[in-house]
């Protein structure tokens, strides 16, 4: 089957995926000229449940639509239509689809990142009709930031994608994409150690109900119980300063909250001090902050103060002031979990449109 050029860029009409370990993230990307969203049965399905006019959508199944750059004009902006489904559902996604199939339906290319990519793109060719442009995965992320933010390109930044590790990325402004450093301590440390220690069933619950109802410093050595109180000031520090994360673990009034009070610190501190120390590396002033950890997937509507990802931002914020002084600032684009995805379809552009 010959591929039908139908999500170049230059048809206002594109879809990326981003497959990741657990999730697959689906975006639709539309100019305000798109006006054949039917054309191939992927393309309407994922339309048609992104805007919520496809019936029921299945448990673990996120939708959402949005706007890029975000402050933009009508005239100048781009809707996305996102799906979020979880990586074990990638059979379902293909029997939806398939329930819409039309006779004679072509071949169209597709973006796709991320480490399923490879990994399910012979399923995925095989049974939705498409062919996969796989772009690399920090690529992707960094070309997405790009689009979500309307960054011009002769910005230079330094981008933390926080992942099941952590990667800085510095793109110049060339627009050269370069990943500088990075660590193994990443969302799924937090998250499996979570698991671990206490009885949270998903990362929202965990995260919110660390702020909600978690006490710093109950799982934590802090200076002032090394000390005391009043020593600890005379030696210039702060009594609640962390002298060693999860040095009271084994103390006996310590609920679930707490643990993951204690782990979400000593986690995003960790990548505070990482970013703060790249940043001054590299010589810039901001850090973004990108990738699934700071955007769960259950994030779907207006952000709350009580809402995991604000929580998570909050405490990026305070741990990247604390290492900088104040001196360097946290950032996060609007659509930080689904850059991959929106970032495939631009990093890709040029062999789409061939």
């Amino acid at each position: 089957m010959t591929p039908l050029k139908a999500n170049s860029l230059s048809t206002q009409l594109a879809l990326g995926i981003d497959i990741g370990g657990s999730l697959v993230k689906v975006v639709l990307e539309e100019g305000d000229g798109s006006s054949d969203s039917a054309q191939h049965p992927l393309l309407s399905f994922v339309h048609n449940i992104a805007s919520q006019n496809d019936g029921e959508i299945p448990d673990g199944w996120k939708c959402s639509v949005a706007r890029i750059p975000e402050g933009s004009s009508d005239a100048n902006s781009t809707t996305l239509r996102a799906l979020v489904l979880p990586t074990a559902d990638i059979s379902l996604l293909i029997d939806k689809v398939k329930n819409n199939w039309r006779t004679g339906a072509r071949t169209i290319r597709i973006a796709a990142t991320g480490g399923g990519a490879l990994n399910h793109k012979a399923t995925l060719e095989r049974g939705l009709c498409v062919e996969l442009v796989v772009a690399k995965e920090l690529d992707a992320v960094a070309a997405g930031l790009a689009a979500d933010i309307g960054a011009s390109s002769e910005e230079q930044m330094l981008v933390c994608n926080v992942g099941t590790g952590v990667s800085l990325v510095s793109v110049d402004s060339q627009g050269n994409v370069e990943r500088v450093s990075g660590s193994g301590i990443g969302g799924a440390t937090f998250w499996g150690l979570t698991k671990r220690l206490t009885n949270f069933k998903s990362f929202d619950q965990a995260v919110v109900a660390a702020k909600k109802d978690g006490v710093l410093g109950k799982a934590d050595t802090l200076v002032e119980d090394i000390y005391g109180r009043e020593t600890s000031k005379e030696i210039g520090l702060a009594p609640d300063l962390v002298a060693g994360f999860l040095g009271k673990l084994d103390a006996d009034n310590l609920t679930d909250a707490d643990v993951s009070a204690a782990l979400l610190r000593m986690f995003v501190s960790n990548l505070g001090q990482l970013a703060v120390f790249q940043a001054r590396l590299s010589k810039v002033d901001a850090v973004w902050f990108t990738g699934g950890f700071v955007q769960s997937a259950e994030d779907t509507g207006e952000e709350s103060e009580c809402s995991a990802p604000a929580i998570v931002r909050q405490a990026i914020t305070e741990a990247v002031s604390f290492w900088s002084a104040g001196s360097i600032a946290a950032q996060f684009p609007r659509n930080a979990a689904l850059l991959g995805a929106i970032g495939a379809i631009h990093a890709t552009s040029a062999t789409l449109s061939e």
